[in-house]
């Protein structure tokens, strides 16, 4: 009896590793709330169960399960499924912002046309156009460092390059890809925005411009490019290849890496972020800028992947892009040439990493 006692109390001393799980609220319906939906193309405890689902994966530490359940393709903002992969759960996400997630309520309705937010945004989701549901973006989290904070600026010989000098595609609009793929007889639209190098110097002339179909000869210069001249990019106001070419000549600010126009019409602020901004995230090693223009026989002189757009002013907020330029020397001329576009930031490194 008394060894038996003896046992007992030993193993009652012995520590027991219990494992504890974050709890999350418990399932609330939505039937209240319909007569109040804001959109139609989703169901209301649809999208609040899938809330819920992605607040059970973190509570559980479920990493697995958040990349291949809840996220379906690569994230507008935070880690790529494959920087997720590498790592543990609690090398991504902190306890604090866990914690914020999990405890967070849960929408029946969405946020406009944003879809739907956990924590005040630091999860986004929604249905993708597959009719699936998805994490958008992920806020606040630790991510990779890919950036090199050494370079602010394209640098020439002749001055740091203009945001305004980059031959963009757009956000909205689609005349220029319209026009050039009408012009040169492209039949896969897609194809030529996402590789633009691909046709540059070899379906398309290098310098090749269209006239805006308002144009009037003698009367205004409003022309569609595709490529810039460096020595225009100092002598005229290009608006990113969607502009008329007149004189003038910008005032640039550096400001967390980024390069801005002066702000002219207020004093308080120095740069104008509603006007094109870029920054340069990342050199693109010569082998791999060729290799985008097999055409242009190795002219490539220098190249970068850079983030650029500008603030819309409105709940959009930031409209831009990923872009990488070359700078390709010919005829004695050197141009800016788009070689590749991503709309998110984690397909470039995607691509990057590849390649």
């Amino acid at each position: 009896m008394i060894f038996k006692l003896l046992i007992v109390f030993v193993l009652s001393s012995i520590p027991l590793s219990i494992k504890t799980e974050t709890k999350i609220p418990i399932r609330q319906t939505c039937d209240e709330k319909k007569y109040n939906q804001n959109y139609k193309y989703y169901e209301m405890q649809e999208a609040y169960d899938f809330g819920r689902k992605i607040q059970t994966l973190l509570a559980k530490k479920d990493l697995k399960g958040i990349y291949k359940i809840v996220l379906i393709d690569e994230l507008k903002n935070g880690p790529r499924k494959a920087y997720l992969r590498s790592k543990s759960f609690d090398q991504i996400f902190p306890k604090e912002w866990v914690s914020k997630i999990t405890s967070s309520k849960i929408p029946c309705n969405s946020l406009g046309w944003r879809g739907f937010q956990l924590a005040d945004g630091l999860i986004w989701y929604d249905l993708t156009p597959s009719g699936k549901w998805s994490i958008q973006s992920i806020n606040g989290v630790n991510q990779e460092n890919f950036e090199d904070n050494n370079i602010v600026g394209w640098r020439t010989k002749k001055g740091i390059i203009s945001p305004t000098c980059f031959p963009t595609f757009g956000h909205f609009e689609n005349t220029k890809i319209n026009l050039y793929s009408e012009k040169f007889k492209i039949k896969d639209k897609i194809k030529f925005k996402t590789s633009p190098g691909k046709y540059i110097g070899k379906t398309i002339p290098i310098n090749y411009q269209i006239e805006h179909p308002t144009h009037i000869r003698g009367k205004n210069n409003y022309v569609y490019s595709l490529t810039t001249n460096l020595n225009d990019c100092f002598k005229w106001s290009l608006q990113n290849g969607f502009g008329k070419k007149k004189s003038e000549k910008y005032e640039l600010v550096a400001f967390n890496n980024f390069i801005y126009l002066k702000n002219r019409y207020e004093k308080n602020k120095k740069y104008d972020h509603y006007k094109p901004h870029y920054k340069i995230l990342k050199k693109i090693d010569l082998k791999t800028c060729n290799k985008l223009a097999k055409q242009l026989t190795n002219k490539c002189k220098e190249a970068y992947l850079i983030s650029i757009g500008y603030q819309s002013g409105g709940t959009i907020g930031w409209l831009g892009g990923y872009y990488i330029f070359g700078l390709i020397e010919d005829k004695n001329n050197e141009y800016i040439v788009p070689l590749k576009f991503f709309n998110l930031k984690n397909l470039a490194l995607n691509f990057l990493e590849k390649n």
